[in-house]
């Protein structure tokens, strides 16, 4: 059915984002439990759409925190045509939970809130819901990481969006080892660039508006974006693998030089 937001496909990938996160016992951050619920007004009527947003808390009594983003929201269905989304977002949840699964384990010195996201093909509904929360504004937010299709790539690329914004992000992620199968690139930034900028094309949108310095991995579009052709058996494997392991590795790597950021 699609994951669009506020249907049945939408419910359900809700649903089995939050009982991986239960499964791994990671606690909520906005409340007793890991749901986020907002509603808004969509062309054909209300639509009622949840976050999800848990929180590892950081082993150095910091009050600084990183989030990290990803929508699991898609186009849902169009006529008779299914949308799967399997790069967009699928891929970027998918790393959100195995980054999860491993610092729940090995907690970073700051706070790593994981904010999976509702209803970003509808507006980047979610994240603004969740910038503009009370929930937000508890954490002391210093960076935001944002996943969206970091699955499929022939040519091995993942892009770091957001450096141009904010230049001392970018030797850090310059000292984190690129594994095999995966080119580092940059770029995608630049105002007055048109849809060449990704500055405001998904979730960290919202933080950057804040003024909270983003980095944006995603892919360059392929022939399956926002087509029914986004498909599991079209993603890239090894290239997802390598880029799921770097992800990791700048989350930590982040995590080891945030004090030393400016002061927004």
């Amino acid at each position: 059915m699609g994951r669009r937001a506020g249907t049945d496909g939408g419910r359900m990938a809700l649903q089995y984002v939050e009982s991986q996160m239960a499964d791994m016992h990671l606690q909520p951050a906005c409340g007793d439990n890991l749901r986020q619920p907002f509603s808004f007004e969509a062309r054909s009527g209300p639509v009622d759409a949840t976050n999800l947003i848990a929180v590892i808390p950081g082993t150095s009594g910091s009050t600084g925190t990183i989030v990290l983003s990803a929508h699991f929201d898609h186009l849902g269905q169009r006529g008779t045509d299914v949308f799967n989304g399997a790069d967009d977002n699928a891929s970027g949840t998918a790393t959100l939970l195995e980054v999860a699964r491993v610092l729940k384990e090995a907690p970073l010195e700051h706070n790593l809130v994981l904010a999976a996201v509702d209803a970003e093909e509808m507006g980047l509904r979610g994240a603004r819901y969740f910038v503009a929360s009370d929930c937000f504004d508890r954490w002391d937010v210093g960076l935001n990481i944002n996943l969206d299709m970091v699955s499929r790539s022939d040519a091995g690329e993942l892009y770091a969006s957001g450096t141009r914004h904010y230049p001392f992000l970018r030797p850090v992620l310059e000292s984190v080892e690129s594994p095999e199968g995966l080119t580092l690139m940059f770029g995608h930034d630049e105002p007055g660039t048109g849809s060449d900028d990704w500055t405001n094309a998904s979730d960290h949108a919202p933080f950057h508006a804040e003024g909270v310095p983003f980095v944006y991995f995603g892919v360059e579009d392929h022939a399956g974006y926002h087509n029914p052709a986004d498909d599991f058996s079209d993603i890239t494997p090894e290239f997802f693998v390598s880029a799921a392991g770097y992800i990791l590795d700048a989350v930590r790597s982040m995590d080891a030089a945030m004090d030393d950021f400016p002061q927004r």
